[in-house]
């Protein structure tokens, strides 16, 4: 582990929380300034963000929708049916949102080594080399033309093609086809994504590869993530620390460094400014589940005081539940309640809030009652 220069300014879990939040882009730029503001294209978010978490389809369709000024539900939808965004398996073997254009990048550099990992599990299920092969004729076969189809529709094709799909058998099916840049998730369909064909869905420009794509990345992680280390980025990739050692270095040379510890940290120069601004302090944001905030980083202390980790990440499952923050902090959980027609956000919240933290609470609920309204 790097130990911080002598001169890097010393910044606490408080301080570390807030520049997260403001990288973000989910502090108002009234408090940060245009260049870290909020943006108003879905699509433009997602390529500032890099790449979303998304297994849970509605949470990460409202991680976009909080990031963006105005966002909304039929915005984010917009954003995928243009084929500007696009929906896919890329680091650490979990769906995330990305931009159609780095899709081939963030698939290229986690195909191998995720499926290595999968590949016992592929035995279990039954899963060779001639089954891949008929699925595939069957996707290629039933969706050219820029034809798209639903997960459903696919497993039945399959079925029909003597592939079994129970017992998980069909998502894996879909995942080796989307390792191998056959398959993206693209427009929605009710509440369910269409499948289309990645050479028609997709620029059709291999981009970078190797340690050039890694260190692109990198820069964009620590743009729209820092402060963070290489520790950091290497679990969000999803690579070996020796992979990305090198590129990361290369990208975190224009950053800003931190103490945070005795570990150094990076972040954006105009994240690191506001550093002596109390931006972000009384921030209140509802955040979905899975966010890229508590995600985003090898440790989620920062984000989640130790107190709440339980009642954040029950069991400590593996499962985020959906989070109220100030300051970049957990301070309650919230439900979806209502009705269907009229959903409300229910706070749990975990401890006693001020005035101004309380009513922060009330419009941070009604922000995302008003995405899924629109």
């Amino acid at each position: 582990m790097r130990t911080a220069a002598p001169d890097a300014p010393k910044v606490t879990t408080t301080a570390v929380a807030r520049l997260r939040l403001a990288a973000q882009g989910l502090v108002p730029a009234g408090s940060v300034g245009e260049s870290l503001g909020q943006l108003d294209d879905p699509a433009d978010v997602v390529r500032r963000m890099t790449a979303l978490q998304s297994q849970d389809l509605s949470s990460g369709l409202l991680a976009v929708g909080v990031r963006a000024r105005a966002g909304t539900a039929s915005g984010v939808a917009a954003a995928l049916a243009s084929g500007a965004v696009v929906r896919t398996w890329t680091m650490r073997g979990t769906l995330f949102l990305v931009a159609a254009e780095d899709a081939r990048v963030f698939v290229r550099l986690a195909a191998d080594r995720v499926m290595r990992s999968a590949s016992s599990r592929h035995r279990g299920l039954g899963i060779a080399e001639e089954d891949v092969a008929v699925v595939r004729k069957v996707a290629e076969s039933r969706l050219a033309g820029d034809i798209g189809m639903t997960r459903a529709e696919l497993f039945e094709a399959f079925e029909a093609a003597g592939q079994p799909t129970a017992a998980q058998r069909g998502i894996h099916l879909l995942s080796i086809l989307s390792h191998r840049m056959v398959l993206v998730q693209g427009p929605l369909l009710g509440r369910q994504q269409e499948f289309r064909l990645a050479d028609e869905w997709l620029p059709r420009a291999d981009g970078l590869s190797g340690d050039d794509a890694v260190e692109h990345l990198a820069r964009r992680y620590l743009a729209a993530h820092g402060p963070a280390d290489e520790r950091d980025f290497a679990w969000w990739l999803g690579q070996p620390l020796g992979v990305v050692r090198g590129p990361f270095a290369a990208a975190a040379a224009d950053c800003a460094a931190l103490d945070f510890d005795g570990r150094v940290l990076f972040c954006a120069p105009e994240v690191a400014a506001l550093l002596d601004t109390r931006a972000g302090a009384r921030t209140v944001v509802a955040l979905p589940g899975f966010d890229e905030l508590l995600l985003g980083y090898r440790e989620r202390a920062v984000a989640v005081p130790d107190v709440y980790v339980q009642r954040v990440i029950p069991g400590i499952n593996g499962v985020f539940k959906a989070t109220v923050t100030v300051g970049g902090r957990a301070v309650g959980t919230w439900v979806k309640g209502g009705t269907p027609a009229a959903p409300r956000v229910v706070p749990e919240l975990f401890e006693e809030l001020g005035p101004t933290a309380a009513a922060g609470v009330t419009r941070a609920a009604a922000r995302i009652e008003e995405f899924w309204a629109r």
